[in-house]
């Protein structure tokens, strides 16, 4: 009796072993099957000396920003309520038929859980502040970067989120448009 309860003990463990790995694959596949969400985050356009609103060089590269990212399959845009960020957005936005969301740009927190919550293996388009991109591209689990200088506006960086790799989010820096001085 005591060979047949060790050798059905022995099958078990074997069973055990073999299952293990193959539970553990099934698992990561599944993860894995999401695509990656991809947060594209710019500060706004070139702005007309302290005023809320674009110069000609501001209009210029949203027009460039037009042709950086019309294929790049973007499924939302955020911009702040400020009539810059929303000048920014508007000609990509109208190339590839989107209605842009307007979210505070101080409320960081409601903007990366909509994001989140919405658009979780999506591209998405976030047009921000010298401040704020920065606390955004943290909020998404990036790591930390310093405010954008008050004369840079030509930098788009590429934050992406994947549950199957490691490190899990990746951030490369752009540039888009005329150099900034």
């Amino acid at each position: 009796m005591k060979e047949i309860i060790e050798s059905q003990s022995r099958r078990w463990l074997y069973g055990a072993l073999i299952a293990l790995p193959v539970i553990v694959i099934v698992v990561y596949w599944f993860f894995c099957l999401e695509p990656p969400l991809t947060v594209l985050l710019i500060r706004h356009a070139d702005r007309q000396g302290s005023q809320d609103k674009l110069s000609n060089a501001g209009e210029a590269r949203a027009q460039e920003l037009v042709h950086v990212l019309e294929k790049s399959g973007v499924n939302a845009i955020y911009h702040s309520n400020a009539i810059r960020t929303e000048k920014t957005a508007a000609p990509l936005a109208m190339a590839i038929g989107i209605t842009p969301a307007a979210i505070a740009a101080a409320d960081t927190t409601l903007l990366v859980n909509d994001i989140r919550t919405q658009h979780s293996s999506h591209t998405v388009l976030v047009v921000g502040h010298s401040d704020t991109v920065p606390e955004i591209i943290t909020a998404l689990g990036g790591p930390s970067i310093p405010n954008i200088a008050g004369n840079e506006f030509d930098n788009l960086f590429v934050l992406t989120t994947c549950h199957c790799t490691w490190p899990r989010t990746k951030l490369v820096k752009l540039q888009y448009g005329a150099a900034s001085p």
